[in-house]
């Protein structure tokens, strides 16, 4: 006679262990392991919706993700209210430049947490992409009522200001996001300084013409 709880307990353990291990590949860019130990866990629980999520991310850190959004697309059909699979089907969506699509996506994340500063986040973006700049800070504002430690909102916040020709509340808010980078040197960093010194130059022009 087999012993269901034995073979059950037996494939939740093989489970754990091919998602921690996708979980550390992926954390290490190595997205075709993550993905070969994602696909391993599918073959024994083809209805986790967590898996398919995380095998949508290493395959979007990939830049495949085209074979991304249809692994996002099954976690969602497994459960509907997954935020994390929403929002990173929009970035994906986004990646391939369907912003009004990866819109569409960060606002469903939203309606299911309201106050998930991620896709709040992604939405400013995409929105930034699509070029309505009002809208955008307006995203990127909520971020940081939400957090206000958000580096990312903040560089958002500034390229937003920017495009409105808010110069000087771009120059703060690019300076915001630098101090919250400290220590952490990254070519948005470098840009967000190039940004900050073209606009103190807009700023002091603007000056000088109202004399």
């Amino acid at each position: 006679m087999t012993n269901t709880n034995k073979t059950t307990d037996s494939t939740n353990a093989d489970i754990k262990y091919l998602i921690k291990e996708g979980n550390q590949h992926l954390r290490e860019g190595e997205y075709r392991a993550a993905v070969f130990c994602y696909d391993r866990a599918l073959e024994l629980d083809e209805k986790n919706s967590w898996i398919w999520d995380n095998r949508g991310v290493a395959l979007s850190k990939a830049k495949r993700y085209t074979d991304a959004i249809e692994s996002f697309e099954i976690a969602l059909d497994l459960k509907p209210d997954n935020v994390k699979a929403w929002s990173n089907m929009g970035v994906a969506l986004g990646a391939l430049r369907r912003y009004e699509e990866s819109l569409n996506s960060f606002e469903h994340a939203l309606e299911i947490d309201p106050e998930n500063t991620e896709a709040w986040n992604n939405k400013g973006t995409a929105l930034f992409n699509l070029q309505l700049f009002s809208e955008a800070l307006e995203a990127f504002n909520k971020v940081i009522e939400i957090n206000q430690d958000h580096a990312l909102a903040w560089a958002g916040k500034g390229s937003a200001h920017r495009f409105l020709d808010e110069y000087e509340e771009a120059v703060q808010s690019l300076e915001k996001y630098i101090n919250l980078s400290a220590g952490e040197y990254s070519p948005q960093v470098e840009e967000a300084w190039v940004m900050i010194f073209e606009l103190k130059l807009l700023i002091k022009k603007n000056n000088s013409e109202e004399l």
